[in-house]
């Protein structure tokens, strides 16, 4: 058995036990016999092999392969007619090739026991299990699966393989069949339904179960659809009344089950994510991994990993806010109670008029919330003190706009805003009490949410809106509860109010450095199709926003320029800058690299450029949690080398002072490198990267609430989610890219 120790890292407090959600184990000491031949054969199933995947001594059997022959193996089945070569497991340069064997036998393992195992996207096995564990909203025309991806790894910290063992999210199949399914909906009785959308056309992936007929037994396969259509066409015999659809959101909505969403608004309804997780993966090592029949495969480690851990600075978790009366800015390392001391910055405006827009059946909603943002709500340390404390500005009240047509209110609020008389030398702000969530699955009902935002920004007016039935739902319980819960609310309104007008409600507590920091982003708009890449969203080391650039994911070169054009306007503005770090959504590629790297250079700027990839950690990755404590979330701060320049960020609000936690977010995955400057990336830089991006999580100006992700990720996610429903799916060239309009 392998020995689980930590390595010689970071000393770690005595109260913590970190985990990864790993297994170690140990590769055979001894070579393993692996069968190849340069042939196919149709009686055999065999694993084709391409260079990636050639064993480090191919050209003992083969010599002069070339890079494009594909070869075939048997693993360790002996073939006729087919060449035996020893495999050293305990060369690293075999692992893709010990890696994909590991993958078939853990595959055979879990399917020989008729229990569905499928391939991810990257091509590790999750498994399928049939719960009946009871769960809120379950839809009783479903049967729910637990899903457990298992993936082999190498752990570089550790020098050890592992399994990665993670659970990700349930899966729903629908009890009636494909064919059943079909059948109803062919049998409709309405050749002009108003569904709008073919029903079969809504199924994706289907769970197919298939009898052997040699035992009886059978055999599980999650399949697209249309593959198994094209395969009943080519002559297969596939029979549909034993594949069932899985349920996607598009097929949810259209058979109306309830969609299984969180309350992102109230940060004390989250739930810990953690202990369900790690519960489910405990139970599942214990049934399936750590048992006599499996470690004949794979001699895992009894228990989960055990690392040891880094921290960031206690001055990382500080931001600046407001001045006392001794004209001393205040620090805090909570923003919902920093704030109270006012922002760190006003608007740099003269005059501040607000006015609000609402249905006329809720007119009086509308009054009693300005009464709120007027005179303040709550008391105690969960108190309001009003917009004015917030923006460090007086404003005033202008008549606002009311409507009538809940289904298209924009020709309304459009010919009354052309009725009113603006004052070019004072700033307006409208709140905007939506009848319409943003989160509807109506899509028309979506776009007029964005529209009404566009049209206001074409008027050069900062648009806050607040949704009207959160808002009744959370007065209501306030007064039910005799609580002021509320107060996050409006907070949240009041801080990005101030930022949207072009102040900063707080800064990171940190010394002004000549560091350009840019937040580089693409994310793909579900409801409309479209990828786009939010880019050049630029700030200095204390993040003061600068401005931003917007286009599409093709546009790489634009990408350069838009990096090219933030050197040129720090430079311009403040000075050569120091260094320039780029926080980016994924692996950067080479053509990416090569393409900014040429821009830079055209600049003549011979500074250090460090690349910062932030992606989320979801069930399909390692995690890391604290065994010693009962929430299981590690302490903020907390960072974990995972070898080889990534790293695991424990960002969220578990602080020492005991104080329960906002939320349960999982870590997130950073990965360092230097395309000018590797050599420089010694254990300082790396540990100051880190903090920079904890810190970047905390000026996130539309929550008083830590993110778990910085700004840079997620101000490029919130404009591409908003751009798609402007006209012409753009952002107008007269509307702002230096301030923040999207919160």
């Amino acid at each position: 058995m392998i020995s689980n120790q930590r390595p010689s890292y970071a000393p770690i407090a005595s109260k913590e036990d970190l985990r990864l959600n790993s297994l170690l184990f140990n590769f055979p000491t001894e070579p393993v016999t692996f069968w190849f031949s340069k042939e196919d054969r149709d009686d055999v199933p065999l694993t084709p092999l391409t260079l990636q995947l050639f064993p480090s001594n191919i050209e003992t059997i083969f010599p002069g392969i070339g890079n494009a022959d594909t070869i075939y193996t048997s693993f360790t089945r002996k073939l006729d007619g087919f060449t035996p070569l020893a495999i050293d497991f305990g060369d690293l340069k075999n692992f893709a090739l010990v890696k994909r064997y590991y993958n078939r036998e853990i595959k055979h393992f879990f399917s020989s026991r008729e229990i569905i195992v499928e391939p991810t996207y990257i091509k590790d096995n999750q498994v399928w299990l049939r719960t009946k564990e009871k769960q809120e909203k379950m839809v009783k025309d479903c049967a729910y699966f637990d899903r457990f991806t298992i993936k082999v790894n190498y752990n570089y910290q550790m020098r050890a393989p592992e399994l990665v063992i993670s659970y990700d999210r349930p899966a729903k199949v629908y009890r009636k069949s494909v064919a059943d399914f079909i059948k109803e909906h062919n049998d409709a009785t309405d050749p002009f339904s108003t569904q709008g959308e073919n029903p079969v056309d809504l199924m994706n992936r289907v769970l197919r179960v298939v009898r052997r007929k040699k035992d009886n037994s059978r055999v599980y396969s999650v399949t697209k659809y249309e593959r198994l259509c094209k395969a009943q066409n080519e002559g297969d015999e596939v029979d549909f009344s034993h594949v069932y659809p899985v349920v996607n959101n598009r097929l949810a909505a259209f058979l109306g089950f309830e969609e299984e969403t969180e309350e992102e608004d109230n940060p004390f309804l989250k739930k810990n994510r953690y202990t369900k997780y790690i519960a489910k993966i405990t139970e599942f090592k214990k049934k399936y991994l750590c048992t006599d029949d499996f470690r004949k495969l794979i001699s895992v480690a009894d228990d989960f990993t055990t690392v040891s851990a880094g921290q960031v600075q206690d001055s990382s978790k500080k931001l600046v806010f407001g001045k006392n009366n001794y004209g001393v800015n205040q620090t805090d390392v909570v923003p919902q109670r920093g704030i109270n001391h006012g922002p760190f910055r006003h608007p740099d405006v003269s005059n501040i008029k607000l006015f609000l827009i609402a249905h006329e059946d809720q007119k009086d909603l509308a009054i009693e919330l300005y009464g709120y943002i007027k005179n303040g709500y709550g008391t105690g340390f969960s108190h309001y003190i009003g917009l004015h404390h917030y923006l460090g500005l007086p404003f005033t009240l202008v008549k606002g706009i009311t409507f009538s047509s809940v289904d298209d209110p924009i020709p309304e609020i459009s010919q009354k805003l052309g009725t009113m008389q603006f004052d070019p030398n004072d700033k307006y702000i409208a709140i905007y009490l939506t009848p319409i969530s943003k989160h509807t699955k109506n899509t028309n009902q979506k776009a007029i949410y964005y529209r009404i935002k566009e049209l206001l920004l074409y008027n050069d007016i900062a648009l806050q809106c607040i949704e009207t039935d959160k808002m009744s739902a959370h007065l209501d319980e306030d007064k039910r509860k005799k609580r002021s819960g509320f107060t996050y609310t409006l907070q949240n309104m009041s801080i990005a109010i101030n930022a949207k007008l072009g102040g900063t409600p707080w800064r990171i507590a940190v010394p002004e450095k000549r560091e350009l920091v840019i937040g580089v982003g693409a994310f793909k708009n579900m409801d409309t199709n479209v990828q786009y890449i939010g880019s050049a969203f630029s700030f200095d080391n204390t993040g003061s926003f600068n401005s931003f650039e917007y286009f599409h994911k093709d546009e790489l070169q634009e990408l350069a320029g838009s990096i090219q054009n933030a050197v040129l306007n720090f430079r311009n503005l403040v000075e050569e800058p120091s260094r320039l770090i780029i926080h980016y959504y994924k692996d950067m590629s080479e053509a990416e690299v090569e393409v900014i790297e040429q821009a830079l250079y055209a600049l003549d700027l011979d500074i250090p450029i460090y690349v910062v990839t932030i992606n989320k950690t979801e069930s399909e990755d390692v995690i890391v949690f604290d065994n010693a404590s009962r929430d299981l979330m590690p302490y903020s701060g907390r960072f974990v080398n995972l070898g080889r320049n990534t790293y695991l960020l424990c960002n969220n609000t578990r602080y020492e002072n005991g104080k329960a936690p906002e939320g349960y977010p999982f870590p997130v995955k950073l990965k360092i490198h230097s395309p000018n400057a590797d050599e420089t990336l010694d254990q300082n830089t790396i540990a100051g990267l880190i903090d920079q991006v904890y810190q970047f999580s905390r000026i996130y100006w539309k929550s008083v609430r830590q993110q778990n992700l910085p700004v840079t990720i997620k101000y490029p996610e919130m404009v591409a989610q908003i751009a798609p429903y402007f006209t012409g799916g753009d952002i107008p060239e007269n509307m702002g890219r230096d301030n923040l309009w999207f919160l």
